[in-house]
Order: structure tokens, then C-alpha cells, then sequence
């Protein structure tokens, strides 16, 4: 990437260069701006192929290949496609694989090469200090929720216990997705219910720091949400700096940030880490007892790249223990920042150099390191310069990490793709050792299970794939014979290559192609500065537009070249509003051309009633049901189009009726 285009083209278009190593950024940006062609390339590879899913630069790239290379091969690779079935099914049609070769460590033509691993659990049991403090936060998540499944937001089976971070983000997707399409009187609900939402989202957060972290990262965490709405205000914040407004001022937090401020405790996790550590590489430590540090204070190791590189770039001594090339070397992988930073200052305090390693981005308070410093650091350890490398999952793929003998998770994952790619830093050159550390009775615990799960899912996943994976056209090699087929074979092929690209072209149109208008070459990208603010409100108008429209459709829906010529949308509006509405679940695909909602395709169980609304209130709306009853309809009660919501409307719907309280309610389920 650091390459100016002019000298890449220079590269591109050099024919004595058989070979060339590229990020896929570059040759897709070089692709777009025609400053490469593949026409003349043999052979694509490309490394860590699981990425190859939704809009990444691997995806453009090998469309691009297959469509201009008349003998095109990929060879694509990765040491973890994941566990999801869908998933590994876009990777394998997104990079037109047509066959995989699977092996596991335990094939016979792999285990002469690969060393053992020895993967190790460590249960450790939160301190009566850590219960107390989660069992608040588990209590004040347990309001909110109780919140949402009573305004019907939350509808799993199983109440409270079974709610996981994917239900509460779907939650304020369909939220934000309802203020969309509500009118201004009904929104006032609509942003409450955001709230609590963004609410039960924090608070679960919070739990799975103190479960899973400690309470120094569980302190900075609140110490930032509370500088975050201090800064921001409440007149101008949105809902998320409201409800962590809300939040730092609720007496149970502060008794908790009271705690926390006075818990000299550290997390069992800690002083587990540090066992373990100096228990490895006690030989080349001084041996001193173990120190524990306030996390409120600043530490003078506070972090080894920013004060120990001297101006040759090399790290200079802060123990009397010395360092070689032949010390063990160890690879700390945690989840968060902070639990890095507070790893680091607790085992240099130890006597055990560490260093941190994180990405680039700036993240608030936390600048994070740049390219330069990486190398840096990355190059000191390879030197034996420090022993410990505490990283976030920067570390995980890409980057050339030196060998290490030990690699510890501070946390379990539960994804199986990350869970490889930590484990594969060790046993390269000679047998490693993996140890994960986890909390008995936490996050920690279904995370682990979850990712063992995931791994046993993979594997079967990828032993059968091959039997629906499809070939891809090449031009022949060879001459062809000349007048070999009939001529009513070739009428043959030339009407299914016809009805192939009609396909072909309303696939790319409407569920591939992010840009397709007419005259602009397949394969153009909508760059970021097509993204516009007016265009973001050109797509989510039209896809209130679409959604109106397709009420009306009901199960039979509507043909895509139909909802444009009504409503006469741009083709790039149009497919962005229609990927939009497939991403929420709202629509679904009857054939190639025809879209219809998704709720009218499931036929709800309950009785059909005739609604008329009466009147239009904040968050409220009054109907009369079958002409005989006076009812309330709440926002939370309704989710079909706004534009049935006014005065005077009247329409059938499939309506369950109840009380909330005194009042006589009705909930629409499907309309008719």
C-alpha cells in the first residue's frame, strides 16, 4: 500500500516478473482505477481465505480473475474456515473453489511435519468480592430485560437466562430500524426503548469484564463511560451517552465504583498467569516475591516499548535478569486493551519483561501503535530483548510473530476461527504448549464450550462439502473441432448460456453487485465517497417505499423491475435499500426476480379483526376493533408500515387482543 500507483503499474505491467506478493486493497484498487489487468496471471493464490466473505477485497478480486483469465486457478488457504455451514459455503462460491483437500493434524501425510501441541485448562473461582460486585450487575440487567420481553422487544423461549449479546444487538437493529419508518408523534417510545436496550448491552458488558477480566479493566471501562457523558452532555448526546448517563448515576453503580476504587484484589486469572510464567521460565528470572500493583497508579513499566527503545531502536535492561536467545518465549492473547496494559504492568512488577502489542487504531483514550512501533516491538522480541508478549488480536494473523514456546489465553474465545489462529503462534519449529485460563461459572465457561463445539462443527462441515461444490468454465486449451455438435445442440447450448446470463446479471444486479447501473462495467465498486449522507437517506427512504409497497403485495409479492419502474429509484439506491431490508430479515427472494415480505410468508396463528384508527397519540395509537371495542395500540404492540397508521385508516389484521392492566389492548401480528 505504500507504494505509489505509478511504480505499481511500472510492476504490473513488467513481464519478467513471474511473481508477486500484493495486499488485496492494492490489487483490488488497481483493478477498479485500470491500472492492472489479470488476463495474462495463471495462478491467484490467496492466504487466509475464511476472509473471503461479503464486501473484502478477496471477493472482487477473484470475480475479476475468473471473468478476465481464460484458464483461471485459484488456490486458496487457511488454517480456519470456521464452523458455520452458510459461511464456508460464501467462501468457497465467493472464490469459485471447486474443490477442497482437508486435513487435520492427525492425517498421515501431515503428522511427519507438525509438532504436538499440549492445550491445557486452569479453572480458577471468583473471590466473594467479584460475586457481589456481579450479582449487582446481574440484577440491574435482569430489570432491563424484564423491560424489553414485557414490551414485547425480547421474545426468546426461555426468558432472561437464555438472552446473549446477538439478541440485544438484533434488538436495536428492529429498534432502529422502527424509528426509520415511525412518524415523529410515535418516536419519543421508540428512543426510551433504545435506551434500555443500549442499557442491557452495557450492563452485560460490565458482567463479562468482571467475570472474565478483572476489576482494574472493569474500573476504566466506567471510568471512560462517565468521561464520555460528562464530555458530550446530555442535551446533545444520543441514546447510547444518555443511558451511560444514566447509568454512572444509579446509587448501585456507584457503590460498585466505590468498591473498585478500595478492591486491591486482583482478578484469580492474575496471579494465576504469573505462577505459570515464572514457573517456566524461573532459570533466566530473579526469583522475588510477587508484587501486587494498584491499577490507579501510574507504573514505571508501564509499558516497555514507550520508555526502554533507545535511539538505535534496541531495548535496554530494567531487571538484573539477563536475556538470550535461548530463554522460553511466551505469547499473553487477551480480548481487551486494558487487560493488556493492567498484564503488562503486573508482570513487569513481577520481574517478568513483557511488552504490549495492539493495533493501530486510536481507541478514546488508548492511541494505540503504530506500524513503526510494531516492528519495533516485534523485532525486540525476536531478539530475546523481553520474554512476554501480551497482545490483543492484532497478534492473532498476519503478522510475522516469532516463534514461541508458550502461548496463553487470558480469556477463553468462542470463536473457533480465532481460537485456531492463537493456538497456531506455537509448535512451528518444535512441540508447544498452550494453557487457557477461565473462570469456573462465567462467560468464560460457555465460551470455551462453545468454541469446542464450533471446532468439532467445522470438521464436519468440511468432510462433505465437496459434494455440492461446482465446477467453473475455462476456455479449452486446444484447438476445437470444427461443426463436432449438431446444429440443434448449439441452439441448445446457446439458449441455456442466454437464460445463464439473464441470471447471471439479475444476481449480480440485486443480491452481489453493491453499483450496477446500466453503461458501467460490471465488477465497479461504490467507493466510500459515493457514500453520502443523502445517499444513506435516498436508501432508507426507499426502503420504506419498498416495505410499504410490499404490504400490500401480500404473499404473492412483487417482480424488482416492477418496484423500480414504480417507484423509480436509481439501481444503486435500489439494491443498497433491497440488501438493507435483506440484512434486517425483511424480505426474502420467491425466484430470481420477485421479492416479498418475509412476515407475509409466515402465516401467524390468531384471529383476523378489523382495525380503524381512531386517533394518533405520543408512542400511542387508539383503534376500535370490529367496530364494537375501544382499544390501545402501543408502539412496541405494532410492526408493519407507518403509513397505515393515521387517522381515519381502516384495515384488516390478524390482532390479539388483551389486558394491560385496566386498559384494553390489541397487538397486530400480521396484516391481512
Amino acid at each position: 500500500g505504500k507504494t505509489p500507483p505509478l511504480p505499481r503499474t511500472v510492476i504490473w505491467n513488467n513481464k519478467d516478473i513471474r511473481l508477486v506478493f500484493a495486499t488485496p486493497e492494492v490489487v483490488r484498487n488497481d483493478l477498479h482505477d485500470n491500472r492492472l489487468s489479470l488476463n495474462d496471471f495463471s495462478l491467484l493464490i490467496i492466504d487466509e481465505a475464511h476472509r473471503a466473505v461479503k464486501d473484502y477485497a478477496y471477493t472482487t478480486i477473484a470475480k475479476q480473475y475468473i471473468s478476465q483469465s481464460e484458464q483461471p486457478l485459484i488456490l486458496a488457504m487457511t488454517a480456519s474456515p470456521g464452523s458455520d455451514t452458510k459461511r464456508i459455503h460464501d467462501v468457497c462460491s465467493n472464490l469459485f473453489i471447486e474443490h477442497i483437500e482437508y486435513r487435520t493434524e492427525e492425517d498421515v501425510d501431515v503428522k511427519p511435519y507438525v509438532n504436538p501441541i499440549n492445550v491445557n485448562w486452569q479453572w480458577v473461582s471468583l473471590s466473594s468480592e467479584y460475586n457481589y460486585i456481579r450479582l449487582i450487575l446481574k440484577n440491574m440487567l435482569d430489570d432491563k430485560l424484564r423491560w424489553l420481553f414485557q414490551h414485547g422487544l425480547l421474545r426468546k423461549r426461555g426468558g432472561i437466562r437464555w438472552i446473549f449479546k446477538r439478541d440485544l444487538i438484533d434488538v436495536g437493529v428492529e429498534i432502529r430500524y422502527n424509528l426509520e419508518l415511525s412518524q415523529e408523534e410515535t418516536r419519543a417510545s421508540l428512543y426510551f426503548a433504545l435506551m434500555q436496550q443500549s442499557l442491557a448491552l452495557t450492563l452485560l458488558y460490565c458482567v463479562e469484564l468482571i467475570e472474565s477480566q478483572g476489576s482494574a479493566s472493569l474500573k476504566a471501562f466506567l471510568d471512560r463511560i462517565e468521561n464520555d457523558s460528562s464530555h458530550f452532555g446530555s442535551s446533545i448526546a444520543g441514546s447510547g451517552s444518555k443511558a451511560h448517563k444514566s447509568l454512572i448515576n444509579d446509587p448501585r453503580v456507584k457503590e460498585i465504583r466505590t468498591l473498585l476504587s478500595t478492591l486491591k484484589l486482583e482478578h484469580p486469572k492474575v496471579k494465576c498467569l504469573v505462577e505459570i510464567l515464572r514457573g517456566k521460565i524461573s532459570e533466566q528470572l530473579v526469583q522475588q516475591p510477587l508484587v501486587q500493583i494498584d491499577s490507579n497508579n501510574d507504573n514505571d513499566n508501564r509499558n516497555y516499548k514507550d520508555k526502554n527503545f533507545d535511539h538505535n531502536n534496541s531495548i535496554t535492561s530494567t531487571t538484573t535478569s539477563t536475556m538470550d536467545s535461548d530463554m522460553m518465549m511466551s505469547i499473553v492473547f487477551t480480548q481487551y486493551r486494558d487487560t493488556a496494559q493492567h498484564i503488562v504492568d503486573i508482570l513487569n512488577s513481577n520481574n517478568i519483561k513483557a511488552s504490549r502489542f495492539v493495533g493501530q487504531a486510536k481507541k478514546q483514550d488508548d492511541v494505540g501503535m503504530k506500524q513503526e512501533e510494531q516492528a519495533q516491538v516485534l523485532e525486540a522480541f525476536r531478539r530475546g530483548k523481553f520474554s512476554v508478549l501480551v497482545a490483543t488480536s492484532i497478534a492473532e494473523e498476519g503478522l510475522d510473530i516469532p516463534e514461541v514456546d508458550l502461548v496463553i489465553f487470558y480469556e477463553p474465545i468462542p470463536s473457533e476461527i480465532r481460537y485456531i489462529q492463537r493456538r497456531g503462534r506455537t509448535g512451528r519449529r518444535s512441540s508447544g504448549s498452550v494453557i487457557i485460563l477461565a473462570a469456573k461459572d462465567t462467560i468464560d465457561e460457555r465460551h470455551l464450550n462453545a468454541s469446542k463445539r464450533r471446532i468439532e462443527k467445522m470438521n464436519q462441515t468440511l468432510s462433505t462439502i465437496n459434494s455440492v461444490l461446482k465446477s467453473i468454465k475455462r476456455t479449452a486449451l486446444s484447438t476445437p473441432i470444427l461443426d463436432l455438435m449438431t446444429n440443434e445442440e448449439i441452439s441448445a447450448i446457446e439458449v441455456s448460456r442466454a437464460k445463464s446470463e439473464v441470471r447471471m446479471e439479475k444476481d449480480l444486479e440485486i443480491h452481489v453487485t453493491s453499483t450496477l447501473t446500466k453503461g458501467v462495467p460490471k465488477g465497479t465498486l461504490l467507493l466510500d465517497r459515493d457514500y453520502t449522507v443523502q445517499f444513506v437517506r435516498d436508501v432508507n427512504n426507499a426502503a420504506r417505499k419498498i416495505h410499504s409497497l410490499l404490504v400490500k403485495k401480500g404473499r404473492s409479492g412483487e417482480d424488482v423491475d416492477i418496484i423500480k419502474d414504480i417507484l423509480g429509484f436509481d439501481n444503486n439506491i435500489l439494491v443498497e435499500a433491497l440488501k438493507k431490508l435483506e440484512k434486517l430479515k425483511r424480505i426474502q427472494w420467491l425466484d430470481d426476480a420477485t421479492i416479498v415480505l418475509s412476515d407475509n410468508l409466515r402465516r401467524m396463528p390468531g384471529e383476523v379483526h378489523n382495525i380503524y384508527i381512531e386517533n394518533i397519540l405520543s408512542g400511542i395509537t387508539l383503534v376500535t376493533i370490529d367496530g364494537k371495542w375501544h382499544a390501545r395500540l402501543n408502539h412496541y404492540d405494532y410492526d408493519g408500515p407507518r403509513h397505515l397508521l393515521k387517522k381515519g385508516t381502516e384495515f384488516k389484521a390478524v390482532s390479539e387482543l388483551y389486558h394491560d392492566g385496566k386498559t384494553f389492548c390489541v397487538r397486530i401480528k400480521q396484516i391481512e
